[in-house]
């Protein structure tokens, strides 16, 4: 039984923490239950009349949850935090003649970012000059659930002539992933939220040597959903997935370089898709790809254009070949309509939208098909030869990586119906711990009737690191292209093709790159 002054205590706490709640409007924080009447009074100057400035600016979630910061899960579990990053900070010079030199002016130019034929969205694209990228991934939560925030830029303020403030691209994905087994042979990965899918990646762990997916890469918000059965020695894959847009260029939003020139003339797009795929000893995996982008929105193009809509159809084959390397082949089928109204949630070959599709590839208003095939082989000749013995990378070693791109495009407007190829080589040998060397050779193809819009690029290169398996290096690179008689390359904001201009022939690079 409480004694007359304990008692006395708790009415008056309980009291008075009542009324700074009402007159806080309820923002004092989640309900007293029954149980907390014994607390003291000294508890109660967690009572403000206001909102922590750390509270999220939003109301209250579905069902009437108010997040309480810092609070551990009621089932703690496996609950823990994880933090990665990586990043490359190159610095590269472009080295060109000026023609007419005048008095005081040097005969050699210097360029910064180089005047070459390497635009990321341009089928030209071959990713010999580093760009500068850094994405740092938090997550929290346990082996059933985990919040994912990955931040993400393309610039590095210090380093810029001026802001770019579309180059920072800050909180690039925010999704939460279900990943419950339910037995040992059936698993089921959910992804909702807002992310980024991609399919046709070359390399064995990354996009490989292009930089580029070759069937496309979906960025909205949305759910995807993948089941993975095990029988045998077989695996068998199904997934699906759709995504939207949170935001839309309106028709009085102005084009301009602070907006990433945003697409006025693009409506609200959505993008499904659904693959099927089968692995076999974790040595081959055959995986099919249907995508579909459409627009129905009344005020895409003003509302006059016809709804968009772009169709891929993608086939892939992955083989893990253990120490004979690791092979990736893939071929899409993009069958285009009116894709001026769709916005920069789908990228095919790394173009942004309907539009990136025009300007690069079809023309007109978007109408045709495209056709596009490449693979990458990687082979680690140290460890082919050390069989049978393990070899996991810590001694000497020799890295090949070939690739190649082809794509066919068939349009409406008949000067945009061409093929394109490119194919390169590159070799990496480590020396020593800290030092490897390093050379790539790409010969690019924008146009195969014309040769005369061909170019090719020799890049060596000297590698430093701290140890055999490090996470770091630093890259000293040389580059020297060897153009044809009309080779082009994108200038201006917004980039576009300029004959006149004459490209940079050479190329020195040194960059820094990190990753944990």
């Amino acid at each position: 039984m409480l004694g007359p002054i304990k008692a006395e205590t708790i009415v008056k706490d309980t009291f008075r923490i009542a009324v700074l709640a009402l007159v806080a409007g309820g923002a004092a924080g989640p309900a007293w239950a029954a149980d907390d009447l014994a607390k003291t009074a000294g508890e109660a100057a967690d009572i403000s009349l206001g909102l922590d400035p750390a509270t999220p600016q939003t109301a209250a979630l579905p069902g009437g949850l108010t997040p309480a910061f810092g609070q551990a899960s009621m089932n703690e579990g496996e609950w823990r935090f994880d933090f990665h990053g990586f990043f490359t900070g190159p610095l590269n010079i472009g080295f060109n003649t000026r023609q007419d030199p005048r008095p005081g002016q040097s005969s050699t130019v210097l360029h910064t970012p180089p005047v070459v034929p390497d635009d990321l969205e341009t089928f030209s694209h071959t990713g010999v000059v580093p760009m500068t990228y850094a994405q740092i991934n938090f997550s929290e939560g346990n082996s059933i659930i985990t919040a994912h925030i990955n931040l993400l830029a393309r610039q590095a303020n210090t380093s810029t002539s001026f802001l770019e403030p579309a180059s920072q691209l800050g909180i690039n994905d925010v999704f939460v992933a279900i990943t419950p087994q339910w037995s040992p042979r059936l698993r089921t990965d959910i992804f909702v939220g807002a992310f980024t899918s991609r399919y046709g990646a070359t390399g064995e762990y990354d996009e490989g040597r292009y930089g580029t997916p070759l069937i496309a890469r979906i960025n909205g918000a949305g759910e995807r959903i993948s089941v993975k059965l095990s029988l045998g020695n077989f695996l068998f894959m199904a997934e699906q997935g759709i995504h939207g847009q949170t935001n839309t260029a309106s028709a009085s939003t102005t084009p301009d370089v602070w907006n990433d020139f945003a697409d006025p003339n693009a409506g609200s797009t959505f993008v499904s898709h659904g693959h099927l795929g089968v692995g076999y000893r974790r040595m081959a995996t055959l995986g099919l790809h249907y995508i579909r982008a459409w627009s129905q929105d009344d005020r895409g193009v003003g509302g006059l254009a016809p709804e968009g809509s772009l169709d891929i159809y993608a086939a892939d084959l992955r083989l893990s070949l253990g120490r004979f390397g690791h092979l990736y082949l893939a071929g899409a089928y993009d069958d285009a309509k009116y894709v001026g109204t769709l916005s920069r949630i789908i990228s095919v070959l790394n173009t942004r939208g309907g539009q990136g599709l025009i300007d690069n590839y079809l023309g007109g208003q978007g109408n045709g098909t495209m056709l596009t095939v490449g693979g990458q082989y990687d082979l680690s000749v140290g460890r082919l030869v050390s069989y049978p013995v393990p070899f996991s990378g810590d001694g000497p070693d020799l890295f090949v990586s070939l690739f190649a791109m082809i794509n066919k495009t068939d349009s409406e407007y008949s000067y945009m119906s061409r093929t394109r190829t490119k194919f390169g080589i590159e070799g990496t040998y480590s020396l020593l711990s800290w030092l490897a060397v390093s050379c790539r050779y790409d010969q690019v193809n924008p146009d195969t009737d014309y040769r005369s819009y061909s170019f090719a690029v020799l890049s060596p290169r000297i590698i430093l690191r701290t140890d055999w398996l490090a996470t770091n290096q630093i890259v000293l690179q040389y580059s020297h292209w060897f153009d044809g008689y009309l080779t082009t390359v994108r200038v201006g904001d917004p980039p576009v093709e300029d004959v006149s201009v004459r490209p940079d022939t050479d190329m020195v690079s040194l960059s820094a790159s990190m990753w944990w």
